[in-house]
């Protein structure tokens, strides 16, 4: 005899299973929507995604730490993670529910744990722990921290101190920003003064002792690295941009398309009117004047230059040959002279025809058009923050002293460059060294430049960048004592 119940439950089952179906794509949707962590309104992320496990969100360890200014090691041994900031010292150890604070044990609800290679620790514990306050926003999946004011004070020297510095004027409208706000957290003030000089004045004057540290798009030379023996002048990477390559022609704004080989005919002399085959072959929707290029390039040392005959001697042979690459070059043919960034885009807008290149920002600023170049995939590109972001992950080069021009990517912007910080390995002034360091660590491991970086169009490091400036700041050293201890 058949069971009369057996339909009742067939359709119940099937009911359920309607009722899942019809609830699970938002259910998925909200349980694998990304978690986003603020700290004081301002997103921090890493290279790994903070994960919710038994109940808590957890976090890699060095953002969480770093973010609220805290020093952290790790123990490999022991597989233990100290932070420490001030007085205020946290321990934890991988999968044990027990750490310290300040000497004193605290139960975990959830232990740091190591996940895809990266450790893991428990994002409220952390923030609490280092004076802040934290709320979860379910609706939206973030975790609001708010640090209090002895989290965003720094205090790295015990009176107040100015420093003199220059260089690059590649980065210094994000560098203006970052010194601004770092006087403001710093009790005792840390007034940095910031001279927009160029590379070549940058250099000279790290090497003369007129500057604390430099900026500097251009590595040094072998001959220059030798007048700073036997100290050592590091290069402590702190950020890329694209170096657009700007225009002033009447009726076309930005998008004209160049190649590589196009621009270098340009600035070679050999394509000497907008209207030249070569560029309108490119651009065949665009009326081009039969109007002659006039040429615009730095006056000044300069590492945006460098910048762009770096990426131009990797894509012509000819320029390879003939002018080559560096801060100063013996330009062909005639050209007119702009002293630092914002003088080529004066240059730029004032004479009709011209062409030159300025760092993105500068170009935006100054309201100038923007070729959109050909990258090694065939695409023709817009300088951003996104495709500068492109070309920085896909830098091999694990030190970060070269520019990633001309990288492969189908969505890479091909002229992008890296600037660096140049300091003394070994510091003279115990307080300079300190708030030198400070200073860095704050604006590149702490926050990677933001929210300036990306605000200004630039491109912050990946974080194969910022270990990078983590072991470099590390090596640094007053009295043969490391100032990171």
């Amino acid at each position: 005899m058949k069971n009369p119940s057996l339909p009742i439950r067939v359709l119940a089952v099937v009911a359920c299973l309607s009722i899942l179906v019809t609830l699970s794509p938002s259910f998925v949707q909200a349980a694998t929507r990304p978690i986003t962590i603020e700290l004081d309104r301002r997103e921090i992320r890493g290279d790994v995604a903070p994960q919710i496990i038994g109940g808590r969100t957890m976090v890699p360890m060095r953002l969480i730490f770093e973010a609220l200014g805290a020093e952290v090691t790790w123990d490999q041994a022991t597989h233990t993670v100290v932070g420490r900031r001030g007085t205020t010292s946290i321990s934890l150890t991988i999968g044990n529910r027990t750490a310290t604070v300040g000497g004193s044990a605290v139960t975990l609800d959830q232990p740091a744990q190591i996940i895809g290679g990266r450790t893991m620790v428990p994002v409220r514990f952390i923030a609490e722990s280092l004076g802040a306050t934290v709320a979860w926003d379910d609706t939206h999946r973030v975790v609001r921290i708010t640090g209090v004011p002895v989290s965003r004070t720094r205090s790295p020297v015990t009176a107040e101190l100015r420093m003199t510095t220059g260089g690059a004027t590649f980065p210094f409208p994000l560098y203006t920003r970052l010194i601004t706000e770092y006087a403001a957290v710093t009790s005792p003030r840390v007034q940095i003064e910031y001279a927009s000089v160029g590379s070549g004045a940058g250099i000279r004057g790290i090497l003369a002792g007129t500057f604390d540290f430099a900026g500097s798009d251009a590595p040094l030379t072998a001959e220059q690295h030798a007048q700073a023996r036997p100290n050592e002048i590091l290069h402590i990477p702190t950020v890329m941009g694209a170096v657009a390559v700007v225009y002033n022609i009447s009726g076309v704004g930005s998008g004209l398309r160049l190649t590589p080989g196009t621009l270098a005919d340009i600035y070679l002399g050999r394509v000497t009117r907008w209207n030249d085959p070569s560029i309108t072959a490119l651009n065949p929707t665009l009326t081009l004047p039969n109007q002659v290029i006039t040429l615009v390039r730095r006056s000044d040392s300069s590492g945006t230059t460098f910048i762009f005959t770096n990426y131009l001697s990797k894509v012509s042979a000819q320029w390879r040959s003939d002018v080559g690459e560096g801060t100063t070059v013996r330009w062909p043919g005639v050209t007119i002279g702009g002293a630092g960034n914002a003088g080529v885009a004066a240059q730029v807008s004032q004479l009709p025809g011209a062409i030159g290149y300025v760092e993105l920002s500068t170009a935006v600023q100054s309201r100038l058009s923007v070729a959109h170049m050909q990258n090694r995939a065939g695409n023709f590109i817009a300088p951003s923050v996104e495709s500068a972001s492109a070309a920085a992950i896909l830098n091999e080069d694990a030190s970060f002293m070269t520019h990633p021009t001309d990288p492969i990517g189908r969505n890479a912007y091909p002229i992008v460059g890296l600037t660096w910080i140049l300091v003394h390995r070994d510091q003279d002034n115990e307080a300079k060294a300190r708030a030198i360091v400070d200073f860095l660590q704050w604006a590149v491991v702490e926050r990677n430049l933001e929210p300036f970086a990306t605000e200004l169009h630039y491109a912050p490091l990946p974080e194969t960048g910022r270990n990078r400036v983590r072991r470099l700041l590390q090596s640094i050293t007053f009295g043969g004592q490391p100032v990171l201890r």
